[in-house]
This record gives structure tokens, sequence and C-alpha cells, in this order.
């Protein structure tokens, strides 16, 4: 597949390069007397009175509440939006391409049809003229996408993430400082902790873990209950406060490694497993937190084009909230949730599937975690760090209990969603899922929808193998951009040309989706459609050049929008979302620019106008 050719954006002269004539009405005829005016009148009277009362029997509005559509009008119940510059509707149909059209018809909630501007006219004003449509344009140089899926993301700590994020940090000292002046400002409810998230050591000089003895530094931290969360969710810093609360005696964990001195003294690092000890003690959140959490994600994720979210980690005891979430209608947009059990393998059991599409709450997916993250080298690799040698990471279970695990959940019913990072943990989980489908038909298989969660490195077989079986490779393009730096550290020339390796996927007939793994990195999906399509930072760079870390893996623009559609649609088993073709609900993006056309260095300029789910606008406005 290639892209179409690139056309700059409409310049914003345009209208004053083009004069538009104001409408002139004719001259009126000369007056003239008529013996049958009055009776003329009265029947005009009377056929507009007809029309109103009509009109108003037969116009259906959407009844919504305005929480969230905070800055535009509703909809009526069946419209068309078109565009009066040609094909700039992407409709993303399931075969291939993205389907470039002039206008989408819209009944309660659902495309009917799509086409050009005149044939929407012929078949819904010209040939019933007293129930004809409302056309909605948008506005020069904008374009329309089905709505956004982010495909691997963590709603509720997205928002807890907001109060003290940490991104950015290039030293300790800078994190103390931001600890500081969050302590200043929220002072400590009894009982609660310091949490924030999103230092990387990596970025440090020295790129040396910190330790708990750091937070002594500072008069104002110091005998504070503070946590902090590696940038990857896969190491905890935390103070002696809480070293004290965990007593004297801290154990070491399979699948999990605490940091320990030469006198062998935890340090305050928890890494993977061991973090569970920190989640032992550590205050709960209440369902007031989590829906002000919700809130916080909603707004952002909203604001950025996305109408869906793949949650990746729905903890059991979580799962009350979310269906009481969906019951008061609050959620605006569509959320499929992984569960995560908390205390045991296996907990399929212990709760109902959901899996009515109309639903804006799924479950009925597991998240299974093979390994830690590669910055904070708990990927479990086949061989050893290149940067670190007689070090392979680790597994987080057992090798031996992948295939009966994996088992188990598959013939209880639900989609398996295996956490991979390192080319070990991609190994093990692909042993386990072929073995799985032994006893079932080939043609059968693909259906099964497998995942790997970040896919992130695989021997070149392994590639080849999850492909041939149809799993899914559930992708982070922003990982790519910020693990580039140090990544072939890590791995060496060899093993990283199967790292973040999109292209050879593809290549190999598989399918992926995309996602970001907010708040490890930023909600906004162009920040991964830029990445997946350049393979460069922000800021135009990579330790390749200007064409981008490993350019040969680069997505095209359409690849990247299908994996943020119609591709997520399918890897949650939805058909009634992902595209704007007859048959899917009408989720749906106005652009103020073109995803497909626009240059790369502008891609992340372009902004969001208005969203829709379900046929109602959920943000902003149509223009």
């Amino acid at each position: 597949m290639s892209d179409p050719s690139l056309r700059r954006r409409v310049p914003s002269s345009r209208a004053e390069q083009t004069p538009v004539t104001s409408y002139q009405r004719h001259p009126p005829p000369p007056r003239r007397g008529h013996p049958t005016r009055s009776l003329h009148i009265s029947l005009s009277l009377l056929i507009l009175g007809f029309f109103v009362v009509y009109a108003q029997k037969h116009q259906t509005f959407y009844q919504t509440k305005p929480t969230y559509a905070k800055h535009g009008k509703q909809l009526p119940a069946r419209y068309a939006i078109c565009s009066k510059d040609g094909q700039s509707i992407y409709t993303v149909p399931e075969d291939e391409g993205v389907g470039e059209t002039q206008c989408v018809v819209v009944d309660r909630g659902e495309v009917v049809e799509t086409g050009s501007l005149g044939k929407i006219r012929r078949n819904w004003i010209d040939k019933n003229p007293l129930n004809a449509i409302k056309i909605i344009y948008l506005p020069q140089g904008h374009t329309m996408t089905p709505g956004f899926t982010d495909s691997h993301g963590h709603p509720l700590i997205y928002g807890h993430s907001r109060q003290l994020p940490l991104h950015g940090c290039k030293s300790v000292a800078e994190v103390i400082r931001k600890v500081e002046e969050f302590v200043k400002s929220n002072p400590l409810k009894e009982g609660a902790w310091v949490e924030g998230l999103g230092w990387d050591q990596n970025i440090w000089e020295g790129k040396e873990f910190p330790t708990a003895a750091d937070f002594d530094s500072s008069p104002i931290l110091r005998d504070l209950p503070i946590s902090l969360s590696r940038v990857d969710f896969h190491v905890e810093w935390v103070s002696p406060a809480i070293l004290k609360l965990l007593g004297d005696n801290i154990p070491d964990v399979q699948g999990g490694q605490v940091v320990r001195d030469e006198n062998g003294r935890p340090t305050g690092i928890f890494i993977d497993n061991a973090i569970d000890m920190l989640t032992a003690i550590r205050p709960p959140w209440t369902d007031e937190d989590r829906e002000r959490y919700l809130n916080i994600m909603l707004e952002d994720a909203m604001s950025k084009g996305l109408t869906g979210v793949h949650d990746a980690q729905g903890f059991l005891k979580e799962v009350p909230f979310w269906k009481r979430m969906a019951e008061e209608g609050k959620l605006p947009i569509r959320f499929y949730q992984m569960l995560k059990c908390e205390d045991e393998d296996f907990c399929g059991d212990q709760v109902e599937q959901i899996t009515d599409q109309e639903s804006h709450y799924i479950l009925r997916s597991v998240k299974l975690f093979g390994d830690g993250a590669l910055g904070s080298r708990g990927a479990a690799l086949i061989n050893d760090y290149s940067d670190k040698p007689g070090w392979k990471g680790f597994m987080l279970k057992p090798e031996e209990v992948w295939g009966p695990l994996i088992k188990q959940w598959y013939d209880a019913g639900w989609q398996v969603n295996v956490h991979t990072i390192g080319d070990r943990a991609a190994h093990v989980a692909l042993d386990a899922i072929e073995a799985a489908l032994e006893d079932h038909p080939p043609d059968t298989r693909r259906n099964a929808r497998f995942r790997l969660e970040h896919a992130q490195i695989m021997t070149p077989e392994d590639i080849e193998r999850a492909a041939r079986l149809g799993v899914i490779a559930s992708v982070q393009p922003t990982h790519a951009t910020s693990d580039m730096w140090y990544a072939e550290d890590r791995l060496g020339p060899e093993r990283i040309k199967g790292a973040y390796a999109w292209r050879t996927y593809l290549n190999h007939g598989g399918r992926i989706t995309l996602g970001s793994d907010f708040p490890v990195e930023s909600i906004d999906p162009l920040k991964g459609f830029y990445a997946a399509v350049t393979r460069l930072s922000e800021d135009g760079r990579s330790p390749h050049g200007k064409e981008g870390w490993y350019p040969a893996e680069k997505l095209t623009r359409v690849e990247a929008m299908r994996g943020m559609t119609i591709d997520g649609a399918y890897a949650s088993f939805s058909n009634i979302t992902g595209s704007l073709t007859p048959g899917r609900k009408f989720d749906a993006v106005i652009w103020d620019d073109d995803l497909i056309r626009v240059p790369d260095d502008e891609l992340l300029d372009v902004k969001v106008q208005g969203v829709i789910v379900d046929g109602k606008i959920v943000w902003g406005s149509l223009g």
C-alpha cells in the first residue's frame, strides 16, 4: 500500500483571492392588482402551516446531556455531513485504503450512505422534499475521519498521573523540586501518600537509579510517604517513610527485584513484581477518586480526537465502577477493557463478560504480563543485554505456567492479550498461544485474535510465526521514538532489527493496531501517527538522521490511519465502529487539515475541530 500524492493545505488567504459576490434578489415585477390575491395569500398561509406542523412531527432531535458537548449545538436525528472541497471525508472501509468520499449520511447515530454531494441530494432531498435531510458542510480545508481509538491506554491511571507528572525531569534534583512544589500546594491528608509518575533515569547524567535517601536532602519531603513511578510503570522509587512501613525484612520476589546496596539493604527501588508489596499497603482509591480521574482523562482524550480506548489494565475490583459509569451515561466515548486479576492468575469465573456492542463499556478480554520494560532492563531477553553482560531480564511468571494459563483463559471464551517487551517473553507467549490453538481448525485460528501488547522485540522467526497464527501486534509508535536513543545500546546492532518492526510484521501478513500506552506516552494520537510515519522525535531528529530511525519500518499514512480506526475495531471484536461505512456507528472526528496530505512537519499542528460519537457531538463543534 502506498500513500496518495501529497498536496499542500489550502492557504488561509484563499478566500481573499476568490471574492464572493453577495446574493442579489432580482428586481420585483411591477405591482398589478389581482382579483384573487386575498385567496392566494390565505392558501399560502395554510400550506405554510401544514409544513410547519409536518416538520415538527417528523424532525426528531437527539436529547443528550450537555456535560460533554461544551462547545457546539446538537444534531438532528438524520443529517448529512459533506465537504465542498471534494473528497475530504475518509471512511476507512474494512477491506483496504481510506475510502475518500464527499458526503456521509447519518440516521439515528448510524451511517446509512456515503457518496458525492449530487448523489446525496438526489437520494435524500429531491426524492422526498417534504422530509429532506439537513446537509452540514465542513469548514474549508477541514477533513473528517472515523473516530480514533487508542488500543492500549490506562484511563484511570492517566487521570491520577496528571496530579504530579515528572516527564522530562533531567535529574534527581529536578524531581525533588517538583515534588516539593506539589507538596506545598497540596497538603497531604492523613494516611495519604505523595504519588507521581514519569521520571526516567536514562535521561539523567550517569543513568543510575535514584535512592530513598535522595528524599532526605529536602527538609520539606523528609519523613513523608512518597512513591514515584518510573515512566513505564515498571519501577517505583519510594521514600524512607515507605520503607519503614514495609518493615525490616523486605523479601526478594520472583519476577521482580528489590534493588539493594552493598550491605543488602533496600535502596528504595522496586521493579515489576516487587511493586506488589507497595500495592498491598498503598492507600486505596475510592469511587469518587476514580470518577475524578476518569473525567480528567475524558476531557483530554476527546479534545485530541479519541472516541475509543482499550483499557490495558482493568482491575477486577474496578469492574462495578465501570458498569455504573456506563449505566449512568457517564462514558461519552467507548471503552474496551482488558481484565487484570489481582491475587490469582485466573479470575475469569468471578465476573461476567459484557459483549453488547451498543454499550460504551465492553469486558471480554484479559491482560497477562509476560515481562517488564526495556528502559529498566526488566524485559525478558533470550540472550544477555548488550550493555549489561550476564543479565537477561526476567519473566514475571515461570515459563511452565504460560501454556496452561493461556489455554484456560482461551477455553473460557476470553480474548487473551499478553504484555511482551523482550524476545524471550514473546517466544514463550507464542509457544503457549500455538499450543492453545492446536485443537482448533486452522481457518478459525485468526478469529481468536490473540494480542501481543507492545510486541516490541521479537526474533525474525517469531515475527513470521505470530503473523501466521493471526496474532495481533498491539504497538505504540511513540515507544520507538522515545526508546530509540538507548534501545540499540540495550540490544546491539543485530537484535535491534527485530525491534519496533512494524513494517516487517505487515509484510508477513500480520495485522497491527496502534495505541500510546498513556500516560507512559502522550494521550494525543497524532503524536503516535507522526511517530509511525516518520520514526522521528517531535523536533525532527533520530539517531539515523532526518530520514528516521530504521526508516524501512515506517508505516504509510494510510496504514497509520487504519491502525487507529478500523484495526482498533477489529482488535476489539467490534463490527460497528472504526469506519464511516453503512451499518457502522457514526463515530467521527473533524480535523482542521488533512492527515493524509499535510507535510510531515505540519502533522503535529493539526487540531481537532469536533468529535462525534453515536451521531452526537461530544466535544467541540462542526464549525
